[in-house]
């Protein structure tokens, strides 16, 4: 039980790297602030206090995204190895999760857990992708499109899309 519980813990933060060290900047940045506001506080500066804690509540912000990119990519780990348990190697199910760092990393994750590592390994190393290449590939090409909804859908909601006729 406890080995079990232990391994799904260890799973969970191989999954997501990037996102775990991302919340523990923004969770240490967080501390440090609230640290300072309170230190304006006591000495009555107002200004300082706001200023500190609007910044804060900025970087809660981004800690908030980490957290649901570490659940997506979580699940997206999941569904990958699924996959790879039931049909096999396939580069399909390797290239369709390409275009983000972190959705690369939970498919190697993935691939290493059923015994196909160095395959997985060898297909993003021909699509051209490098351990240095972390901006997602949309971002790479408009960086502005993170505010859109086609962006956040496809990073936080992972899976295949299914029309539902009515």
């Amino acid at each position: 039980m406890i080995k079990a519980l232990a391994q799904k813990k260890y799973n969970y933060l191989r999954v997501a790297p990037l996102p775990h060290f991302v919340l523990g900047l923004c969770i240490g940045m967080v501390v440090t602030l609230a640290w300072l506001a309170a230190e304006f506080y006591r000495d009555g500066h107002s200004l300082g206090f706001i200023t500190s804690a609007a910044i804060a509540m900025s970087w809660v912000t981004g800690a908030f995204f980490s957290v649901a990119d570490i659940i997506s990519r979580y699940r997206e780990y999941l569904r990958i190895r699924k996959m790879l348990v039931d049909k096999g190697f396939s580069d399909k199910i390797f290239k369709a999760v390409a275009t983000s760092r972190c959705q690369r990393d939970a498919a190697l994750w993935a691939a290493r857990q059923t015994g196909y590592g160095c395959l997985a390994k060898k297909v993003y190393h021909r699509l051209g992708y490098r351990w240095y290449h972390v901006m997602p590939d949309m971002l790479v090409r408009n960086p502005f499109r993170i505010f859109t909804p086609k962006f956040l859908r496809t990073a936080f909601m992972p899976g295949k899309r299914v029309n539902e006729e009515k």
